[in-house]
């Protein structure tokens, strides 16, 4: 008994950090640098910077070479977009 409930810890054990491995969702949206309020614009920075460290978690066990590239450029096109938008808020005064 206690050796099958050993191999059971130990499958566990093995299969948590392959089920760990969720790639995040994108923000839904982003707000338009040129009409958003402050709280839309750091509400949104609290939504890109979540999703940023979400999908460093998911790159770093990500086996599939073709799975993390498409990821890191997801990555890099949600930030450009929100720098983006960033500039055109502070350009607004």
């Amino acid at each position: 008994m206690k050796k099958i409930v050993s191999i059971a810890v130990l499958m566990a054990a093995f299969a948590a950090p392959a089920l760990a491995c969720n790639r995040p969702a994108a923000p839904a949206s982003i707000p338009d640098g040129k009409t958003a309020a402050m709280e839309d614009m750091m509400a949104a920075k609290k939504a890109v910077d979540a999703f940023k460290k979400g999908m460093e978690e998911y790159l770093t066990c990500e086996k599939s070479n073709a799975k993390a590239e498409a990821a890191q450029k997801e990555l890099m096109k949600v930030a450009d977009r929100f720098n983006a938008e960033v500039r055109a808020f502070k350009a607004k005064g």
